[in-house]
């Protein structure tokens, strides 16, 4: 049986402090496993963790307690050496909440080429990999425009090709869409989704809207730190109140669909996207109409 891409056991994290006790616990006793291929949503309050558990995936961060284990490879409190952080960053590439903060060139070609030019990739495979990767994200006819220029969505998706120029075979996405726009949120994860679906990309989405959770396969919610919930997005979607609990709310249409239970309405629970939501309440008010109920 293959191995899982990502594992974690018993993962924790403190922030350092003058003393231990004084140290602020940001992740405890984290355990979960990711296969490649799966596109996962991570949710979680301001301060639940969800930021520290991505950067820990791409050693920004190295766990205080517990083991992580990236594609094999096992991390502890006592960190890897040089090279084998180098080579795992090249598997897990990680795109941030502000794209101006990740373009570094005045054109966006070369925008895209500085992080496999910074690996050695020989010209001609550059080439190869600058134009694929812009093709990928839908900016090819913006390759030799300035990024400055661009809108917000579409600095973030060239932000995007010059990860994909890397060739990681898992992205994160630290609340990439934070910034953006609608249009621009859905330009974003509409790369998201292509990404997982046509290349096999594990995609780990870290956002603060569930609209765009309810899209992934699966979601894991973290809590002061804790795994509150993980499982589909019908399954998540369907424990209201503990989301409510942690300070977090379920995509609208759920949202309704849930009031209306409480009424009394015969609905479905798990109902997560805006036709699902709008196809059983058209059911119920029509099976009430044939029944002269309303």
């Amino acid at each position: 049986m293959a191995s899982h891409f990502i594992e974690a056991r018993g993962l924790g994290f403190s922030y350092d402090a003058e003393s231990e006790s004084d140290a602020v616990v940001a992740l405890d006793d984290i355990s979960l496993t990711i296969d490649e291929g799966e596109y996962i949503a991570i949710l979680g309050h301001n301060g639940s963790g969800k930021s520290t558990l991505a950067k820990l995936f791409n050693l920004i961060l190295t766990p205080s307690r517990g083991e992580l284990i990236l594609d094999g490879k096992t991390v502890t409190s006592e960190g890897l050496s040089d090279d084998e952080i180098y080579e795992i960053r090249k598997k897990i590439g990680m795109v941030f909440q502000n794209p101006d903060n990740q373009l570094v060139a005045t054109v966006v070609e070369e925008d895209v080429a500085f992080g496999p030019e910074n690996l050695g990739v020989p010209r001609e495979e550059l080439r190869r990999r600058v134009d694929e990767a812009l093709a990928t994200v839908g900016m090819t006819e913006y390759a030799r425009h300035a990024p400055h220029k661009l809108s917000g969505g579409q600095k973030q998706r060239v932000a995007i090709a010059g990860v994909l120029a890397m060739m990681p075979r898992c992205i994160i996405f630290d609340e990439s869409t934070a910034m953006l726009d609608p249009l621009g949120r859905r330009e974003v994860t509409d790369v998201m989704e292509r990404l997982n679906r046509e290349q096999n990309m594990t995609v780990l989405h870290i956002t603060h809207y569930m609209e765009e959770a309810a899209r992934a396969s699966r979601i894991i919610v973290i809590s002061d730190g804790k795994i509150l919930l993980d499982g589909t997005p019908k399954e998540v979607f369907s424990s209201v109140e503990p989301l409510l609990a942690a300070g977090l709310e379920t995509p609208q249409g759920t949202e309704l669909i849930h009031e209306l239970r409480m009424l009394g309405f015969d609905l479905p629970k798990g109902c997560t996207t805006v036709g699902e939501c709008t196809d059983a309440i058209f059911s119920l008010f029509k099976e009430k109409k044939d029944n002269n109920d309303v």
